[in-house]
């Protein structure tokens, strides 16, 4: 019997921040997609009167002009049987073209409306001002255009931003709005909506631009001498010389150097070391500035980095030094940041596209720095500034409900606890193998340094392999909880993304387990409206604090990205030293650790022997093998894959594993165009019996896209994707539209939970 998974207190919600109504309006009618139908029926009756007189090859070469979209011919001296069904197609053909060319152009219309709602146009904006400058703001004011390959391309890239605002569940804004949810010891009910009463903005500036500002302060003559110089951990200090023997650093130190150092450690700006050893402070900077360039001394203005007040950390940091004109004149700049940044988070659309360029022409005039990164693409921490906003939404689940889905996703968890289980065996074998049979103790950073992927003789370590499965006819299949075997007893920890489907009798929900993240729900960039901090960090400290599997776990200590940052409550190993910000204060370093090779793998002990295990703050670090193989016992969500061209959906326990998935070649819909693409979309969703809408990937591109198969900007968007493409990767789409329960007066939007499942040691009393 699989243990029990425990579901936390608290947990958050994700949405799209418009309804998903608003996609589903830019498809054809029902009717349209009907006649279309029956264009296909036509088209399997001539090829079926077509094989029968002309055989097999004959009716592949009708086929093939068919998929291709090109005109086929049929030979006029075929028997009255092909000339009939040939008749057919053709008025049928031509009626329904007639049909989709009127529907298309409204729908034109209609895209055109949607694109003018005055919070898409802000969304757009947002998301990537060049892009609502450059083609957003001239396709609406351009009015009705014929129909050509130009206005396709404009109208495929206003419907890529519409798919992604209606039907993908990020954390951006008004569009990707943060809310939470708690489990309630109440039974009378199982999922409830309610008010969040929190519906506001927040903006903040980007991490990367609140290190150029605290970098160009740190350039400045006069206040140079008052920022830290702060040893470098990575190294080792020993008499006459300093190492960092795994990245080949060595240092003489002279005996003024060394005498430099011991003052630093109590008097750590050069300022501060000048009054003690009673030099001038140019000359404390002399002696330095060799240091510095060696990396044994970091020198800079240190701040808060893993927090939501970064700037304000940095404005801080300035007042706390001396008195001078510099420093004056870098709070009037923070000043003048501040507040065009609460002017911003304040104003509406044209305010804002007023205050960006001010905003960024400061910046750049204080840093020296360009103000974007990346322009044009949809992912990215692109801008100075960077927005959350809070959801009009907040969930309460019943204790019924909780015990309904906690059981649900037990079977699903230990599945992917027994694969994690195996992989991170994987992963401990290959260092192994990689480290060889002479390899002694060594310290982290020697460890990580020797694993380096270009550094490792033969090929480049492998990703996290799937699993593959037998092919099968059906559209469904339930796997054993055992599938994959067991893990081993003891506690673990997942974070899971979990969606509910309604079920169409409106008797509660099916469970479906869509990603699983190996990680703890910590005080985060996540957080950014969560009023009660001590509960929300609750869920993960209760558990660390409490099970016997926590014991040595260690979290690994990494500079924040972007706006991502997490607050491990334990404690942290340092690995890597770049920069004054990485030196966390009492964290262990790579000295204070020994990595032990051993014939099952390697085995990470801090300085009494004890034996550790790492938290891994990223996903890519969960199947990195160097840190995978010191990591805790891994829950991976594993990659159930088919040899086939299809795989069905998967259940495992009580909740989906895996939705239903199609393979195909991209060319056969990356050639066709407008009427003739639009039924090559058609005979591929019949054949294949995909839903109507369904998530794609290519081979040359990660990211999915959301396909409505009966819009034909969406097929468009489809048939760009598969250009220079060699497979396309296609995903129904579920919850299915028809199962979305979150909604208001707008209509249903898609959602996520991401949510704190522990498995203790002992169940808890």
């Amino acid at each position: 019997m699989s243990e029990p998974w425990t579901l936390g207190e608290v947990f958050v919600l994700r949405h799209a921040g418009f309804p998903f109504d608003w996609l589903e309006s830019l498809g054809m009618s029902q009717a349209v997609l009907d006649d279309v139908a029956r264009l296909l029926e036509a088209e399997d009756a001539l090829v079926d009167a077509v094989r029968a007189e002309k055989g097999a090859s004959g009716a592949q070469a009708l086929l093939d002009a068919l998929s291709q979209g090109r005109e086929p011919r049929i030979d006029a001296r075929l028997g009255p049987s092909c000339q009939d069904a040939w008749a057919r197609y053709q008025e049928r053909r031509e009626s329904v073209q007639a049909g989709y060319t009127a529907e298309r152009k409204t729908l034109r219309r209609q895209l055109r409306e949607r694109a003018a709602d005055p919070a898409i146009q802000e969304a757009v904006f947002l998301s990537s001002p060049a892009m609502f400058d450059n083609v957003w703001v001239r396709y609406l004011r351009g009015g009705e255009r014929p129909d050509t390959s130009d206005a396709r391309r404009v109208e495929r890239q206003v419907y890529t931003y519409l798919q992604r605002f209606c039907a993908k569940n990020e954390t951006t804004s008004f569009f990707g709005p943060i809310s939470y949810g708690e489990r309630t010891t109440e039974d009378g009910y199982d999922v409830r909506t309610v008010p969040s009463g929190n519906t506001r903005r927040r903006t903040f500036f980007s991490f990367w631009a609140v290190t150029e500002l605290a970098r160009a302060v740190g350039r400045e003559r006069t206040l140079r001498p008052h920022l830290p110089l702060r040893l470098n951990p990575l190294f080792t200090v020993t008499p006459g010389r300093a190492r960092c023997e795994p990245l080949k650093l060595d240092v003489a130190l002279s005996p003024e150097a060394e005498h430099l150092l011991s003052v630093l450690r109590e008097h750590p700006t050069p300022a501060e070391a000048a009054r003690v050893l009673g030099l001038p402070v140019v000359d404390v900077e002399r002696q330095a500035l060799p240091l510095v360039k060696t990396a044994l001394l970091l020198w800079g203005l240190p701040f808060r980095p893993n927090d939501f007040s970064t700037f304000e950390s940095v404005r801080d940091a300035v007042a706390a030094l001396p008195d001078l004109e510099a420093r004056t004149r870098w709070l009037e700049r923070f000043e003048t940041l501040a507040r065009l940044k609460a002017d911003f988070e304040s104003g509406d659309l044209a305010q804002r596209r007023e205050l960006l360029p001010r905003l960024e022409a400061a910046f750049t005039e204080v840093t020296g720095k360009p103000a974007r990164r990346g322009d044009g693409q949809v992912y990215a921490d692109r801008l100075i500034l960077y927005e959350e906003a809070s959801s009009p939404f907040r969930l309460r689940f019943g204790a019924a409900f909780t015990a309904e889905l906690e059981a649900a996703l037990t079977g699903a968890l230990e599945l992917s606890a027994a694969y994690g289980e195996k992989v991170q065996q994987g992963f401990r074998e290959q260092v192994r193998d990689a480290l060889g049979p002479d390899a002694g103790p060594m310290d982290l950073l020697d460890y990580a340094v020797r694993l380096r992927p270009d550094g490792v003789t033969g090929s480049r370590f492998s990703p996290v392999p799937p699993v593959m499965l037998e092919s099968e006819e059906g559209r469904a299949r339930t796997l054993p909880v055992d599938f994959l075997g067991t893990s081993t007893p003891g506690g673990r920890y997942a974070l899971p993304d979990v969606c509910l489907a309604a079920k169409p009798d409106g008797s509660g929900f099916e469970v479906m387990l869509a990603r699983v993240h190996h990680h703890l729900l910590l005080w985060s960039w996540l957080s950014a409206f969560q009023p009660e901090r001590e509960r929300y960090a609750s869920v993960a400290s209760r558990w660390l604090e409490q099970d016997a599997a926590a014991r040595g776990l260690v979290g690994l200590a990494i500079r924040r990205r972007n706006k991502g940052f997490y607050v491990y409550p334990g404690r942290r190993l340092v690995y890597s030293v770049s920069d004054v910000l990485d030196v966390d204060e009492g964290a262990l370093t790579p000295g204070d650790v020994k990595v032990l090779p051993t014939r099952e793998g390697p085995v990470l002990v801090d300085g009494q022997g004890e034996r550790l295990s790492l938290y891994l703050p990223l996903d890519d670090f969960s199947s990195y093998p160097p840190f995978a193989a010191l990591a805790h016992s891994q829950v991976l969500h594993a990659p159930l894959r088919t040899q086939g061209s299809h795989l069905p959906r998967l259940s495992v326990g009580g909740a989906v594993y895996q939705r239903e998935r199609w393979n195909l070649a991209a060319e056969r819909l990356g050639r066709p165009a407008g009427f003739e693409l639009f039924l090559a979309v058609q005979r591929e969703r019949r054949a294949g019996g995909w839903p109507r809408f369904v998530f794609m990937r290519s081979s040359k591109e990660r990211k999915p896209y959301l396909i409505d198969t009966a819009s034909p900007f969406a097929v468009d968007l489809l048939s760009h994707l598969a250009r220079d493409a060699e497979r396309l990767s296609v995903e129904e789409m579920y919850p299915a539209p028809e199962q979305l329960w979150l909604k208001d007066a707008r209509g249903r939007y898609t959602c996520e939970l991401r949510m704190q499942f522990t498995r203790w040691s002992e169940v808890p009393a």
